[in-house]
C-alpha cells in the first residue's frame, strides 16, 4: 500500500548516516584517510581544496584525474524477534559498488589554481532476502546512490600558507525496499503479523543540496605542513518518490484503494571537519596524522510530510489522511584519528595508514538499514609514473566491532504509518557481524 511508503523515503535516505567511511577515493584508501596537509593532486578540491595549489606545477596548466574504488561490505545478522526467539541468520548478498572521482583543475595565474569535479562516498549497499526476518529494517538498497559535485579552487597567499575553498551539490538516488506493518488502530495485530506486512519499494531522486567547504594548509616548518578542511552541513528537503507498495492480505484491506502518491522529506546530513599535520623528515618520506570529526548528532530525527496521500474505502473508517511523520534516529558525532605514510621514488611510491572510527549509530539503533560500529580501517597502495601518467592502487580491509542488541536495547521501531502512535514493536535485537573489503584504480596527468 502506497501511503505506507512514506516511512520508506525515510529509512532509504538513512543510509548515509554511519555507513560513509572516513575515505574517499584511491589516494584517500592508502593512506588510510590521513591525507589532509598532504593533499595535492587534483581530488584536493574534496579533501582539503587549499592543496589544489599543488596540482598544477608552474609549467603544466592542466591537472586530470579519475579513479574509483570497489566497496563491498559484509554483513552477517542473527536476529532476535519480540519474543526472544532466534530467527535463522541472513546475509548482505549485494555484490558491491563502485565510487568514482573525477577532477580536472587548471592554473589561472602563479597564485590561483581553479577545480571542478565529481565525487562519490565510499559507502556499503545492502540486499537481503525480501522475505527474511530482516525484512522490516531494510530488504535492499541496492542501486542508491551519493555523488558530490564540486567547484572551487585555491590561492597562494605566501610561498608557506594556501587556502581553498569549493562549493557543492550533493545529487542523491535512492533505490530501496522494505516490509512495513499495516495494522490499523482499529484492529489488534499480533506482533509481525506477515497478513498485515506491505512490501514497499521506492525509487527517489534528489538533485539539489548545496553545500561549501573551506581549506587551509600551513608550511610551519621546513619539515612540517599543517592542513584543515571544514564543510558545511547538507539539508535534504522536499523531495519526491515513485511508491510501490504491495497491499497487505488481511481482510481488512479488502475493497481498500490509495489517493495520492507524493512526500516530501527533510534529513540533515553532517557538517565535516578535518585536521592534519605531515612530516617529512627526508624528501621521498611522508607521514601524516589526521582527524576526521562528522557531527552526525545533527540528525536526531528523519521527518516525513505526505502530500495529499489518503488510504480510501477503509474497512469501518472510510478515509485515512496520512499527516506529518517522524523517525527518531539519535545519532552521535564520529571520530576517525588516523596515521598514513609514503615513500616517494622518482617513478614510484608505495604507502600504508592506519585508522579507526567511532560510530555514529548507537548500538540500539544498529539494523540491516544501518550496521554501524567502531571501524579499524588498513589501507595500502603506490603508483608508478608511465609515459607522464601517475597510474595508482590501494586496497583497504575495515574490520567493524560486533554488536550485540538486546531487547531492552532495540529502539528501531516496526514501521506502522498508518497507526496513531508509534509501534511499541522494536524489530533490530540480535548479533551483527561486518566488514568492508575495498581496491580502487586511478590515473592522472598533467599538461
Amino acid at each position: 500500500m502506497k501511503p505506507l511508503a512514506l516511512l520508506l523515503l525515510a529509512t532509504g535516505t538513512a543510509n548515509a548516516g554511519g555507513m560513509f567511511l572516513p575515505v574517499r577515493g584511491v589516494h584517500s584508501l592508502e593512506r588510510a584517510g590521513a591525507l589532509v596537509a598532504g593533499a595535492e593532486d587534483a581530488d584536493a578540491l574534496f579533501d582539503d581544496p587549499a592543496g589544489l595549489e599543488h596540482a598544477v606545477s608552474a609549467v603544466g596548466r592542466w591537472a586530470f584525474l579519475i579513479d574509483g574504488t570497489f566497496v563491498k561490505q559484509a554483513v552477517d545478522y542473527a536476529r532476535l524477534d519480540s519474543a526472544g526467539n532466534r530467527l535463522p541468520s541472513v546475509s548482505n548478498n549485494y555484490p558491491g559498488i563502485v565510487s568514482p572521482t573525477v577532477a580536472i583543475a587548471y592554473r589561472l595565474s602563479d597564485r590561483i589554481v581553479l577545480a571542478g569535479g565529481i565525487a562519490a562516498p565510499d559507502a556499503g549497499l545492502s540486499r537481503y532476502d525480501p522475505q527474511g526476518p530482516e525484512r522490516y529494517a531494510s530488504a535492499s538498497l541496492a542501486e542508491s546512490l551519493f555523488v558530490t559535485m564540486a567547484f572551487g579552487g585555491s590561492y597562494r597567499v605566501s610561498k608557506t600558507l594556501r587556502i581553498g575553498a569549493t562549493v557543492q551539490n550533493v545529487v542523491s538516488k535512492i533505490a530501496s525496499r522494505v516490509t512495513l506493518s499495516g495494522c490499523p488502530a482499529q484492529t489488534i495485530c499480533a506482533p509481525e503479523d506477515p497478513e498485515f506486512d506491505a512490501d514497499t519499494k521506492l525509487t527517489q531522486l534528489a538533485l539539489f543540496a548545496p553545500a561549501a567547504s573551506a581549506g587551509v594548509q600551513w608550511d610551519v616548518l621546513p619539515l612540517v605542513t599543517l592542513g584543515a578542511m571544514a564543510q558545511t552541513p547538507t539539508r535534504i528537503t522536499n523531495q519526491s518518490g515513485t511508491l510501490e507498495t504491495k497491499l497487505p492480505s488481511a481482510s481488512f484491506y479488502d475493497g481498500a484503494y490509495i489517493k495520492g502518491d507524493s512526500a516530501g522529506l527533510e534529513m540533515n546530513l553532517p557538517a565535516i571537519f578535518r585536521f592534519g599535520a605531515e612530516f617529512h623528515p627526508h624528501p621521498r618520506v611522508r607521514i601524516e596524522a589526521a582527524l576526521d570529526v562528522e557531527l552526525w548528532s545533527i540528525q536526531e530525527t528523519i521527518a516525513i510530510v505526505p502530500k495529499g496521500v489518503t488510504i480510501e474505502n477503509a474497512a469501518g473508517v472510510g478515509t485515512y489522511v496520512l499527516g506529518k511523520v517522524e523517525i527518531p534516529r539519535n545519532y552521535r558525532n564520529s571520530y576517525a584519528p588516523s596515521i598514513g605514510g609514503e615513500y616517494r621514488a622518482d617513478r614510484w611510491s608505495v604507502g600504508a595508514g592506519y585508522s579507526y572510527e567511532t560510530a555514529a549509530a548507537p548500538s540500539g539503533y544498529v539494523s540491516t538499514l544501518t550496521v554501524d560500529a567502531g571501524k579499524h580501517l588498513f589501507g595500502l597502495g603506490g603508483s608508478v609514473t608511465l609515459a607522464g601518467w601517475e597510474v595508482g592502487a590501494s586496497a583497504g580491509y575495515v574490520k567493524l566491532n560486533d554488536v550485540h542488541v538486546t531487547l531492552t536495547e532495540a529502539r528501531v521501531p516496526q514501521l506502522t504509518p498508518i497507526r496513531d502512535q508509534p509501534s511499541e514493536i522494536y524489530i533490530n535485537a540480535g548479533a551483527y557481524k561486518s566488514h568492508y573489503v575495498l581496491g580502487g584504480l586511478r590515473l592522472s596527468h598533467e599538461f
